[in-house]
């Protein structure tokens, strides 16, 4: 579980995979198609890595580790008893392969000398370059590598919808089998069992969790943690644990069963559409082929025609074009797919997809194509393309000596026409992606297309950032945040028609930091066992699908930020959301602050369970700090409770400030003063403006802006996003008094915002959240 946990923090994808194999298996088991009906037949191969001739353990003790699995599997194990009565027989056996990925006859185990000495959890063994070997096509395989793993760990696998190069079991020389080196008490080959439950989409009894954790099974016993020897009669949760369940941690000779809800959940995963599906289809198991020959009249091997073409044979006849797909896959082969359409929508030639392939390696395809047009066509399902998220993978078509498609940065699919020998032109269309016809340049100008943009036009086209500027062709766009006095500004970013007035005696607001924790800590550093930030906490993120956990009271529950320079500033807003879990009454978190970089800290505000939230309920919060500050500034949030069920979960922190560029630092130990409205979305600096309020918010269409001003002024309203970008502007005559205004926000991208409102002698900044 700590390794799918990582997995899903170093990818996000990793988390949306775990997802929807999740909600294929609810739907499974909901409404079962049962498109795979009587015994499952997984083949296996066991890669032997061994420094010592002990460790490398004999094809007698793997046997005797296959028995266990189909009995056990089976529910054929002699030490079944009925003590459970939903114990259940799954329907899955295991072959040893006897057809390797080349196609010739393998004995199903494979030997590997190495020189490591314990491989630990990793995945180190399952690489050639670190001391291992290389795992089988894992869409035809059950790889299961056995070493000595050391650290006192039994085994470890892979839940399904990983990475395919690692897709497997690992097993201890040690806990293999029931003769040789297997060891009591795990001597009867359970270990397997247990992890290759893990592989086919099982968890923990226990639910890695307490009693309101889950195993998503409904006929297992609620437990509140791991059973060990064999604590039979063991009453957790209300409810005696089912200490005999293969996915305890009970000792072998104390497992003996499966569930009916244990199996219903690994066969959904061989279901149409499922994880697993593509293993139903290996034949691994199966004699292997004779060996391909030049001359044998079939087309076997490689060949691309009978007795013709591939790595062995001589080019096939070809009395069209020869034409090459060549893919260098991204991370996610399994993803990837690609057909070949003639004129009258005839498919020609298709691939993918390609689970069984590593990443990031390359597939090359060779075919001949009569003359004539074609429409090639590669797609990726998650719709994230194949360069350059997860990999960096590229694909092209060349035929005749020329280079008829290529590329790799789309999302769901991309499509290229081309024609070969006497089948004329691609037809030309203003969108795709060439510059064809009489256009003028790529899909533009010409006859049919529109007016290829220029940046004198006063339009605002192409890939422009404004009118006439920014983008790929036209020089940077004028900005109030560029440190240059331009357009109108009658200071560097201030003045003029669109930015906010200069203030000569006053500070300027400035974006220290943002974060949502999506794409990683930034700034905030974790502090250790009671502060995570998971894929796992999805439901109580503000936005995105990560937020920070905090749980307990140790010195590992907080969340801090680096140093920061913060000595030219005034005054600091922090802005955050949060959401408490299961805290008690009284318990509580702080917001604080360090002026000498973390050696002593002052609380600003304390938020407490009864008194400031409710638990389950959202809020959002701002802590205003004025005074001086120091150049190695850092904020932290803490968690005051008394157990790791206690919770709060914080999101979208903003850090913003008005920076004075003349001040110096005064001092080491400068006071602060905090002001805060907790029931407010974000901070108000009350001078000329006061009672601003947005609503809705989050919003998808309108923002309303209501306010009081207490004289009549020239008001600047200003919406920047988190990168400091300035994205609407307006400027409006304003009478003392209540205002209300509505801004149009349905052409902005979801995310969170920053609306600021100046006068000549007043500010507020307000942040507001536009949702998908």
């Amino acid at each position: 579980m700590d390794v799918l946990e990582q997995q899903m923090l170093d990818d996000p994808k990793r988390s949306d995979k775990i997802k929807a194999i999740e909600k294929h298996t609810e739907d499974y088991i909901a409404f079962p198609n049962k498109a795979v009906n009587g015994i499952i037949s997984i083949p296996v191969v066991f890669h032997v890595v061994y420094r010592t001739a002990t460790e490398n353990i004999s094809d007698a003790q793997i046997a005797s580790q296959m028995q266990v699995l189909n009995d056990d599997f089976r529910r054929l194990n002699s030490d079944a008893d009925g003590t459970w009565s939903q114990a259940d027989d799954i329907e899955i056996g295991f072959c040893m392969a006897t057809v390797d990925p080349n196609g010739n006859a393998t004995t199903g185990v494979t030997r590997t000398s190495t020189s490591v000495n314990g491989f630990g959890t990793n995945d180190a063994v399952k690489s050639t370059s670190s001391g291992g070997v290389n795992a089988w096509p894992a869409g035809d395989y059950l790889n299961i590598w056995v070493c000595n793993i050391g650290g006192g760990i039994l085994g470890y696998a892979q839940f399904p919808g990983g990475n395919p190069a690692t897709d497997g079991v690992v097993n201890g020389y040690q806990y293999t089998g029931t003769i040789g080196t297997a060891s009591a008490p795990f001597d009867l080959g359970r270990t397997l069992t247990h992890e290759v439950g893990h592989y086919l989409n099982l968890r923990h009894i226990w639910g890695d969790g307490n009693c309101n954790a889950d195993d998503f099974v409904t006929d297992t016993p609620t437990s509140d943690a791991a059973n060990y020897g064999c604590a039979s009669g063991h009453v957790s949760c209300n409810s005696t644990d089912m200490v005999q369940n293969y996915m305890d941690y009970s000792d072998d000779a104390c497992m003996n069963l499966f569930t009916a809800g244990q199996k219903s959940r690994m066969r959904a995963i061989f279901d149409t559409g499922g994880a697993r599906e593509s293993l139903l289809a290996s034949g691994a198991c199966g004699t292997a082929p004779p060996a391909a020959t030049c001359t044998d009249n079939i087309q076997n091997g490689t060949e691309t025609g009978v007795d013709c073409g591939g790595s062995n044979c001589a080019p096939c006849p070809c009395t069209g074009t020869f034409v090459n797909v060549s893919i260098t896959l991204d991370n996610y082969p399994e993803e990837t797919s690609w057909s070949l359409t003639n004129a009258s929508g005839a498919v020609v030639a298709s691939g993918g997809t390609y689970a069984s392939q590593p990443d990031g390696s390359t597939v090359a395809i060779e075919t001949c194509l009569p003359d004539g047009c074609y429409d090639f066509q590669i797609n990726d399902a998650y719709g994230d393309g194949i360069c350059c998220s997860y990999g960096n993978g590229s694909y092209a078509v060349t035929g005749g000596g020329n280079t008829l498609a290529s590329g790799g940065s789309f999302t769901t699919a991309e499509t290229t026409n081309f024609c070969l020998g006497g089948g004329g032109e691609p037809t030309a269309t203003c969108d795709d992606n060439l510059q064809n016809g009489d256009e003028t340049g790529v899909d533009c100008g010409g006859t049919n297309c529109p007016a290829c943009p220029t940046c004198n036009d006063g339009i605002l086209n192409g890939n422009e950032t404004g009118v006439d500027c920014g983008g790929s062709d036209c020089s940077a766009c004028p900005t109030c945040n560029d440190g240059i006095q331009n357009g109108s500004e009658t200071g560097v970013d201030c003045g003029g028609t669109d930015c906010a007035p200069c203030n000569t005696g006053g500070c300027q607001t400035v974006n220290i930091d943002s974060n949502n924790f999506d794409s990683g800590w930034g700034i905030w550093n974790d502090g250790g066992s009671d502060c995570r930030r998971s894929a796992n906490d999805a439901a109580y993120a503000n936005s995105g699908s990560r937020c920070v956990r905090l749980r307990d009271n140790t010195s590992s529950s907080v969340m801090t930020t680096d140093n920061l320079n913060l000595a030219g500033f005034e005054e600091v807003t922090v802005d955050f959301s949060y959401i408490g879990v299961s805290m008690e009454n009284g318990e509580d978190f702080w917001l604080q602050v360090s002026l000498n970089g973390g050696s002593s800290y002052q609380t600003l505000i304390t938020y407490a369970r009864g008194t400031d939230f409710a638990n389950n309920v959202r809020e959002n919060e701002s802590v205003l700090v004025t005074g001086t500050f120091a150049s190695s500034t850092r904020f932290r949030f803490r968690c005051d409770a008394s157990a790791n069920g206690d919770r709060v979960y914080i999101d979208d922190v903003v850090l913003t400030g008005c920076a004075n560029g003349n001040r110096e630092e005064q001092g080491t130990t400068p006071e602060l003063e905090v002001e805060t409205t907790q029931a407010e979305v974000a901070r108000v600096i009350q001078t000329g403006i006061s009672n601003v309020n947005l609503f809705p918010n989050p919003t998808t269409d309108k923002l309303n802006i209501a306010y009081q001003i207490g004289e009549t002024a020239e008001v600047f309203m200003t919406v920047v996003d988190l990168s400091g970008k300035i994205i609407l502007r307006q400027q409006t005559q304003v009478e003392a008094g209540a205002q209300q205004v509505a801004l149009t926000v349905s052409n902005l991208n979801a995310g969170i915002y920053l609306l600021q409102i100046v006068t000549k002698d007043s500010r507020v900044m307000k942040k507001f959240v536009i949702a998908n």
